[in-house]
């Protein structure tokens, strides 16, 4: 029974988790689950076929693979339940359980290795209440609830648990090989199989390799029965993880664009971003170990951004802790190698989303797995019963004390994340100079339906002050003026011409972003709906503004180039101009289907029927895979559709 103990205890932490989080499933799709899943046509599967799940696997622009695993997961929740977050939001609870019984079966096989080989003074039963310790305040820490209840984030849980079955499957491996028994079956899992499916979840899962190669540096040192295994396990290595790692550094170091252009959409260069990186892990780290409510949330963009060393002086001393503490964690990998462990593994968990890529700043997603290394450090330190014993019954009570608390912080958060006013009301309350809180509550109160003129008034004047506060944060930021000219435009109230001077001004002028893409879009696409009253002339400027923008390339300047065809057809009507604008949004992004089914689209409003034939012939050669069959079989009976029509009139 006391064998059986810490098993049962972890049951009880499963279910106290669920329970925990469960009030969080009432909450919506908040931020990018929008865009991601409830936008996306092709994940609205109505049929398990090849093909249908071809497509939806295949239909998201994250990251550069498309993240086809969690794309195919949220299509057949879609199948399953429609676009109910309910569902969607019970399934990442699943997969954040199943991550913390991997940490606990992890966490095991790792201390039952270390003992067997560096320290047998370590008894099976500590090894146990570690591991349990690990994975409950894992499962249960605060900073872990966006992983879980922020929809579009199982592209990280599934990628997390992926990455911890091939760490169990190499740890399982490596210690069958130094028990003479046959270990390599595992061990090529965890780099054919399961290195492939958390890349395919999403793109750190690459790290799985480095964190393999970290285990074995740690706990194995290279150490085999026989010298063939040695070297086979060191060609390995060398062959998955330092090789692709200098082919990276050389093709970085000929061609350092493919390292800076994505920074051309970005307010920051790519050395503002590592002195601003450096602050933000230690921002981490401390809410990891004091996690403060007021200071989490869905934005951080109210983080200052570091220009210089000395600018904000904190940059350097962040700088210089990183690299002392991974420097100390190399000193001490023989007398304290969970120390080593626990503090390279957070340190590579984040060096791809927070180092020199040109992603945004801060989330605290980013932290999912990487935290279980400062976890696992912290409990197997205060649990660990051979040194100073007088204080062991105290650290335990320490241990237990810290379970409650994260619990009840990580409730907290799930029920506020249950209601959308709280969610983003307290957002907007713990960081004031966080644009997309206030833009995000202002868009709640635009889009809330009033009873009565005194409360539609009411929401008017909160939307307002939103949206305007979001426009003085920066006076580089477009998303306040394009959200203060929707409002009014959407009610008829006339718009202050001081509003479109001051926004063309900032699309002009500032890297453009996809956000102030879509912006432009969303506002074209309301005009053309009839739903916003915009004058013609402002709305040109705009576009036109957009167009003289230097740092307009790639998919964003195609985007807008459809939005100025959109335009000149609807409102200028200049059908040659709109056509050759059409085209060459097209000719801009060629490899890009979903822009030829917009083209296709376009034509067929357009009454070219034969040139819209033309296209889906020729965008059917391009769709070798058939992601876009469906909708290209939509556009094609369309234009049936019309044929038809006009062939009855003309009887």
């Amino acid at each position: 029974m006391q064998r059986l103990l810490p098993q049962f205890a972890l049951l009880i932490s499963l279910i106290l988790t669920a329970w925990v989080y469960f009030p969080g499933t009432a909450g919506y799709f908040t931020f990018d689950d929008t865009i991601n899943i409830v936008n996306n046509d092709l994940l609205r599967i109505e049929s398990i076929n090849i093909q249908a799940l071809q497509s939806a696997a295949f239909s998201g622009e994250a990251g550069q693979l498309g993240r086809p695993l969690s794309m195919l997961s949220f299509a057949l929740n879609y199948y399953f339940s429609g676009f109910n977050p309910y569902y969607f939001k019970l399934t990442n609870i699943v997969i954040h359980l199943l991550n913390g019984l991997c940490i606990f079966i992890l966490t095991s096989l790792l201390l039952n290795s270390y003992r067997q080989r560096d320290c047998a003074k370590l008894d099976i039963n500590c090894i146990r209440w570690v591991s349990l310790s690990v994975a409950t305040v894992w499962l249960l820490h605060p900073l872990n609830l966006t992983g879980v209840l922020y929809i579009v984030q199982r592209m990280t849980s599934l990628a997390a648990l992926f990455t911890l079955l091939g760490l169990i499957a190499y740890v399982y491996g490596r210690r069958s090989i130094m028990e003479r028994s046959s270990g390599w079956i595992w061990i090529v899992s965890s780099f054919a199989v399961f290195t492939p499916l958390a890349i395919f979840s999403k793109e750190n899962g690459v790290l799985l390799p480095v964190f393999l190669f970290l285990i074995e540096l740690v706990f194995f040192r290279f150490q085999t029965p026989d010298l063939f295994a040695k070297r086979l396990l060191m060609a390995l290595f060398g062959i998955i993880v330092i090789a692709p790692l200098m082919a990276c550094l050389i093709l970085i170091a000929g061609n350092p664009a493919h390292l800076t252009s994505g920074y051309a959409i970005r307010d920051f260069t790519l050395s503002d971003r590592v002195m601003t990186e450096a602050r933000i892990v230690w921002f981490y780290i401390r809410l990891i170990f004091v996690p403060d409510i007021t200071e989490m949330g869905l934005y951080h963009d109210d983080i200052p951004i570091s220009r210089g060393l000395l600018a904000p002086v904190s940059t350097l001393f962040a700088l210089t802790g990183i690299f002392a503490l991974a420097i100390a964690a190399i000193a001490l990998r023989k007398r304290h190698p969970v120390a080593t462990f626990g503090i390279l593994f957070f340190l590579i968990g984040h060096s791809l989303e927070s180092s020199v890529l040109a992603l945004e700043l801060v989330h605290e997603h980013r932290n999912y797995l990487p935290d279980y290394g400062l976890l696992f450090v912290l409990f197997y330190y205060l649990l660990y019963p051979y040194a100073h014993i007088q204080s062991l019954l105290l650290r335990r009570g320490l241990v237990i004390a810290i379970v409650l608390l994260f619990g009840s912080i990580t409730f907290l958060r799930a029920h506020q994340w249950s209601d959308p006013v709280v969610m983003k009301e307290k957002s907007s309350e713990h960081h004031p100079n966080s644009i997309r809180s206030h833009i995000d509550l202002g868009a709640f109160y635009a889009a809330m339906p009033a009873s009565t003129q005194d409360e539609a008034n009411e929401f008017y004047r909160r939307a307002y002050e939103h949206f305007a506060k979001a426009a003085e944060i920066s006076r580089a930021d477009t998303l306040g003026l394009f959200r203060l000219i929707a409002l009014n435009a959407e009610r008829g109230i006339p718009i202050e011409e001081a509003w479109v001077r001051a926004l063309a001004g900032r699309i002009e002028r500032n890297p453009f972003s996809p956000n102030t893409g879509n912006s432009l879009a969303n506002l074209q696409k309301c005009m053309t709906a009839g739903k916003c009253k915009i004058p013609n002339e402002a709305m040109k400027s705009l576009i036109e503004a957009a167009l003289r923008n230097p740092t307009l390339k790639g998919k964003p300047k195609t985007q807008v180039l459809f939005t100025w065809s959109d335009f000149l057809f609807n409102f200028a009507r200049d059908k040659q101009a709109s056509a050759t604008a059409a085209y060459e949004a097209v000719n801009n992004s060629p490899n890009y289907l979903e822009f030829h089914v917009t083209l296709i689209h376009f034509l067929i409003n357009m009454g070219q029927l034969n040139e819209a034939q033309q296209q889906i012939h020729y965008a059917r050669q391009l769709d070798n895979a058939h992601h876009y069959a469906v909708k290209l079989d939509m556009q094609e009976k369309r234009i049936a559709s019309i044929q038809d029509g006009k062939e009855e009139s003309g009887k």
